[in-house]
């Protein structure tokens, strides 16, 4: 019952009461026409007496938000794709023989790859009493340059492994259960930008030299590759059966200031829009993607089924004070975070808004990431002390405005805000404290905790259904480990 609670509560709290959105609301026979820019602010205005609602009116009417929410979601409408994703894992999963299909990625990047000449090492050297252990490792350099149009070739599923057929575009050709022809494929159009994604380390040998009796040297040695990535406009995977589409994503990419071939965090930009489409109905939209160095980040996101917005998040946040590093750095096991100054990087006016069906919305601003987390942690550091405890969390709520809107209004109906409880547990005369979120109503009462609020004997129709649609997701999941 717990748990189930729990996850009720997960449902309810951020998707119902989410974290605000613009809506365009309206009736059901509109379509719920999906938001344009969810990052739009809302402008929150005080309720008067006749836009307030009872406790009562608002239970009832978040019950029935959750209620309609849960009948738009159904586990059978899944049920199709879930079945052929069971049987693709269960026929061609880590079973399959897929050992053409490494050593073809392999040869190819064992092709591109070019010796710079460079050797580098990295040292260390540990004791343990009397021992000396010293490590070294030794890499060798080289630089590769990957293409999607290097990565070619039609793979056929025949006889239990992936037969290779040259071709000038990539795809994975199989049957599913009822042996229908599925193919999985990609290409790739627009410019291209090339740009040091990674840095990949393969180990390849070892010595070991004992000095003494109490110490010893081990030395490991690796081919180190920088790989550059030429990165398209656009990139396209789609997953058919019996001719028809599946699945399908489309990923546009707008790189910009790029240093070289280096994306440096203090200079360069980023935008990308990504779509996934199943043939169910639902979309899987992110939208506004965006990096600019030094200036903002944000992201959008929109969930509908068959035209109608079913959950819509959009955030965003000023960037400032980063420092010169290159993306590349941080897969290279020389990197020492130490080099850079992060400490003065931070994220500033903080936005989130989420809308559910556009019937409900939350809107949360936070004027200084860093301060508020520094805050939080700072108050976990001193839970045994309220006074201390309490005045982070007060410093913490005095940079964050957190608001609950219906129907896509200006009008406030809620604030949330953080506030600190005793947890009641005593050690050595010690009282520890947590904090809650806690929902602030305008017409003056309050709850103490969302759970005081959301519970199973106000929501009983939608702890049940929710119970059921649990379940119901549950059985795919159990048919999918009985196949």
């Amino acid at each position: 019952m717990r748990k189930t609670r729990l996850r009720l509560m997960v449902v309810l709290l951020t998707t119902i009461m989410g974290t605000g959105f613009t809506s365009c609301g309206g009736d059901d026979d509109q379509g719920n026409i999906i938001p344009e820019n969810p990052t739009t602010p809302i402008t929150p205005e005080e309720p008067s007496k006749e836009d307030d609602m009872s406790p009562e009116d608002r239970k009832e009417y978040l019950e029935k938000v959750a209620l309609e929410f849960m009948d738009l979601v159904p586990a059978s409408d899944f049920r199709e794709i879930s079945e052929l994703e069971m049987y693709i894992n269960d026929t061609y999963g880590e079973d399959y023989d897929w050992d053409n299909v490494k050593k073809w990625g392999e040869d190819i990047f064992d092709a591109l790859k070019q010796a710079t000449g460079i050797q580098t090492t990295k040292s260390e050297t540990k004791s343990w009493g009397d021992y000396v252990y010293k490590y070294n490792d030794f890499f060798t350099n080289y630089k590769a340059l990957l293409m999607a149009s290097n990565f070619t070739g039609h793979f056929i599923a025949r006889n239990g492994r992936w037969e290779l057929e040259k071709a000038s575009d990539m795809q994975f050709i199989f049957t599913d259960k009822q042996g229908k022809q599925c193919v999985l494929k990609s290409k790739t159009s627009g410019n291209i930008k090339k740009v040091h994604v990674l840095n990949r380390e393969d180990w390849k040998d070892y010595d070991i030299y004992y000095e003494t009796n109490y110490s010893y040297i081990r030395n490991d040695y690796y081919d180190r590759t920088e790989c550059t990535i030429g990165i398209p406009e656009t990139i396209e995977v789609e997953l058919t059966q019996n001719g028809n589409q599946v699945v399908k994503t489309t990923v546009h990419l707008d790189i910009n200031n790029i240093v070289g071939e280096e994306f440096d965090l203090s200079k360069s930009n980023i935008s990308s829009n990504i779509l996934i489409e199943l043939n169910n109905g639902y979309k899987f939209d992110f939208s506004n993607i965006t990096y600019t160095a030094n200036t903002k980040a944000s992201v959008s996101f929109v969930m509908s089924k068959n035209g109608k917005s079913l959950i819509s998040i959009g955030t965003f946040s000023d960037i400032n004070d980063m420092p010169s590093v290159n993306v590349s750095e941080f897969s290279n096991v020389l990197f020492e975070a130490d080099n850079y100054n992060f400490d003065d990087a931070n994220a500033k006016n903080g936005f989130v808004k989420v809308d559910i069906i556009g019937k409900v919305q939350i809107q949360g601003v936070v004027s200084d990431l860093r301060k508020y987390v520094n805050c939080l942690i700072n108050a976990d550091e001193y839970d045994y002390n309220a006074n201390v405890f309490k005045s982070y969390i007060n410093q913490a709520n005095a940079i964050t405005d957190m608001y609950v809107f219906y129907d896509g209004k200006n009008t406030k109906q809620a604030e949330v805000r953080l506030e600190a409880f005793s947890t009641g547990y005593n050690y050595r005369g010690i009282s520890y404290w947590n904090c809650e979120p806690v929902i602030y109503f305008f017409d003056g009462t309050s709850y103490s905790t969302f759970k005081a609020f959301i519970n199973e004997n106000d929501f009983a129709r939608s702890f049940d259904t929710f119970k059921r649609l649990v379940n119901k997701y549950a059985d795919l999941i159990d048919e999918r480990i009985k196949w």
